[in-house]
């Protein structure tokens, strides 16, 4: 596992305010990571959709994105799409905090 796999894991876990351990188990690959993701987020996309729209909006995810996934993916690809959309978001966080913190 990697440390930015690690650190993306933990943001996720904030952001979608996820028990810690609900995802640790699945940090060891991204597929791993993004196979869970989905299916938390087709969860929260038929019980929550106010607790994902804040997630989305905790992670800065363009809007314009989301809403194209929403209306142009079919419905069994939307989590899954979605959740690589997020990890990609959460990766680019991670790699910049770790550009800056070496200044």
């Amino acid at each position: 596992m990697s440390d930015s796999l690690a650190s993306c894991t933990t943001l996720i876990t904030k952001h979608f305010q996820l028990p810690d351990e609900e995802l640790a188990p699945h940090q060891s690959s991204e597929q791993a990571l993004e196979d869970a993701l989905a299916s938390i987020i087709n969860n929260l996309i038929n019980q929550d959709m106010t607790r994902l729209m804040n997630a989305f909006y905790k992670i800065d995810l363009d809007e314009v994105k989301f809403k194209k996934i929403l209306t142009t993916a079919a419905p069994d690809q939307i989590g899954i799409t979605l959740a690589r959309e997020v990890i990609k978001r959460e990766m680019q966080k991670v790699k910049t905090r770790e550009q800056y913190r070496n200044f």
